[in-house]
């Protein structure tokens, strides 16, 4: 068989494959590929050209046997595979799977030379790399790659959220609350997007509760919209017991906490327990203790049952 034929007989038997049979396939293939091939590049084109006329894809294959690696446990031997072939054709496409299979497996790094490498810097090149400087801890770095990404695809909600996170790092709270702003606006809330609000929010107001008022009010309200529907309610409800210590006085966080009291009594018992025992000390020096005893009743599901009807609620708005 010629290197062609080679990845097309492949491609072929893999798609008539599950599991980690599909995996060891191309593992075998190419490595077979790689031995025999005079021409990668070359070689790899044909046979793309042969499989695209069938209906079939190598890059599409390879992207996809990169994202099912990990179900297999199989990502390294993966990750060794296409980088090998990555290097002898120079293809792009390839460059990226290789680097999204290092930032996958916290290989950051690894991840930013790969996409440093890729001569075409698209927008989910540039996304890629500040995803990595982020969570390698150069959020400055990140911050640069994230907005040239946003230049050229301002419509990517997971970019904006990643320029939050950036900007959150490095204490640029407007710049974090703007994009998470925006990244609503495409994508709506969701649970990550409502707890880096009140991260924020918490942020500013231990600073200056007066200028974190407006977003402390905000971020409550993004909690009370997906609450019912998130199924970490725990989580949830640690920001709103974090948000309410900012109330103006003990009545008021009183109410705060009361309205996430779960009526349909499924609140699950995963309680971040450092994170609630801070909330529970700050509400003893603060002399709440009828608010510590609410949140508790809130936790243990023993508080009192808020009315579908109450004012706050926003499906009565």
């Amino acid at each position: 068989m010629t290197p062609s034929e080679i990845l097309i007989s492949a491609c072929d038997s893999i798609t008539r494959q599950s599991g980690a049979a599909r995996i060891e396939t191309w593992v075998k293939a190419s490595s077979l590929f790689c031995e025999v091939s005079g021409n990668p590049l070359g070689d790899f084109l044909h046979a793309e050209q042969i499989l695209n006329e069938n209906g079939q894809s190598a890059v599409d294959i390879i992207s996809s046997i990169a994202a099912s690696s990990f179900e297999w446990e199989k990502e390294k031997k993966t990750f060794a595979t296409i980088l090998r072939m990555t290097n002898l054709t120079g293809l792009a496409a390839l460059r990226f799977t290789s680097a999204w299979l290092a930032f996958n497996m916290d290989q950051f790094e690894i991840c930013i030379e790969e996409c440093e490498k890729i001569d075409d810097h698209g927008y989910h090149v540039h996304g890629l790399m500040g995803q990595a400087y982020l969570e390698s801890g150069q959020p400055h770095q990140a911050m640069e790659s994230l907005r040239v990404a946003l230049a050229l695809n301002e419509r990517d909600a997971a970019l904006w959220f990643q320029l939050a996170k950036a900007a959150f790092v490095i204490g640029q709270y407007d710049e974090a609350w703007q994009a998470l702003q925006s990244c609503t606006m495409i994508h709506g809330l969701g649970p990550e997007v409502v707890v880096l609000h009140c991260a924020i929010a918490c942020t500013i107001c231990e600073s200056n509760p007066s200028a974190g008022s407006q977003k402390r009010s905000e971020a409550i309200a993004a909690i009370r919209q997906i609450f019912a529907a998130d199924s970490n309610k725990s989580l949830l409800i640690v920001y709103a017991a974090k948000l309410a210590l900012f109330a103006k006085n003990e009545e008021e966080f009183i109410e705060e906490i009361g309205w996430f009291h779960d009526i349909d009594g499924k609140l699950q018992n995963e309680i971040v327990t450092a994170d609630i025992s801070d909330v529970l000390k700050n509400l003893q020096r603060k002399c709440w203790y009828r608010g510590a005893s609410a949140l508790l009743g809130v936790l243990t599901g023993q508080g009192h049952t808020r009315s579908s009807t109450d004012p706050a609620d926003p499906a009565s708005a």
